[in-house]
């Protein structure tokens, strides 16, 4: 059988739409708008969606090929064109950006590495007065070269244990010193590091506090996603002042509610998570 989901950036603001008023998307489509009608259904009616079409580009379309009875990858096929932005679409991508970040209280940057965000623009982003939060996501199509040293000076960041070491070239060290370099590189003030079963720790810069939580899932179908949810709830946690602990249990709970349903296919629900805290908390 086949499966249709918004992936990325999409699925980022899907994950949102029951916690915040309003949301704008800005992503980039091909040249011919490919899927532009099936996207914009597949949002909710509260997020707008702005976007660039790219030159000699299809939008971008990952299909994956699982294993019926594992749901273990078999085989991944991208269609994509990863080539940089030009000078044009850039200046337009940089114009909206202007625009949009004073009409909003966050920004929230999934970095794919797929030639959309270039230096200039991470600058431009780490430079607002907005609270920021990053994921700078290594994938198979990226692996080798992408980095989030293109980003300085933001609030938030998330990263896997895994990216974490590729990032700084390091297989051994604690994760508690690696966490401590990046910050330091990005002059960030929180980064949350995923460690799958081991749950999700946050390094805070200014006093070097730790915190930890453990992973929540009962039954892991698809680990797709699960991070990008995380983002979404941890983001909007921190930026509103909830206190650190009750920031990154909220944020656990929607990677877990992910993971138990294949790929992006079901965004983050309010009522089950609001459930899930009142469980705990008894």
């Amino acid at each position: 059988r086949m499966e249709e989901y918004l992936g990325g950036a999409a699925a980022i603001s899907r994950h949102l739409s029951q916690f915040c008023n309003k949301i704008t998307l800005l992503s980039m489509l091909g040249a011919k708008g490919e899927f532009l009608q099936k996207i914009k259904k597949n949002l909710a009616k509260n997020i707008k969606f702005e976007f660039i079409k790219k030159k000699n580009s299809p939008t971008i379309l990952k299909r994956r090929y699982l294993d019926i009875i594992s749901n273990n990858k078999v085989l991944g096929v991208y269609k994509i064109n990863d080539d940089i932005l030009s000078d044009d679409e850039e200046l337009l991508l940089n114009n909206k950006l202007k625009r949009l970040i004073n009409a909003h209280d966050l920004i929230i940057v999934s970095d794919y590495g797929h030639g959309f965000i270039s230096p200039n623009t991470a600058r431009k982003i780490s430079r607002s007065n907005i609270f920021c939060s990053l994921n700078a996501q290594v994938n198979a199509a990226n692996i080798g070269y992408h980095t989030m040293n293109n980003y300085h000076g933001i609030e938030c960041a998330i990263i896997n244990e895994s990216e974490l070491r590729h990032e700084l070239r390091d297989r051994e060290s604690p994760v508690s010193a690696l966490s401590k370099r990046l910050l330091v590189n990005l002059q960030a003030q929180y980064l949350t590091v995923t460690r799958g079963s081991n749950g999700a720790t946050l390094f805070k810069a200014d006093d070097e506090s730790t915190y930890h939580c453990p992973a929540f899932a009962g039954s892991v179908v698809d680990k797709v996603g699960s991070g990008d949810a995380m983002l979404a709830l941890l983001s909007c946690c921190l930026k509103n002042d909830v206190d650190i602990d009750l920031a990154l249990l909220i944020a656990s709970l929607a990677a877990a509610q992910v993971v138990e349903s294949v790929g992006n296919s079901a965004p983050v629900n309010k009522v089950q998570l609001l459930k899930a805290l009142q469980c705990i908390a008894k």
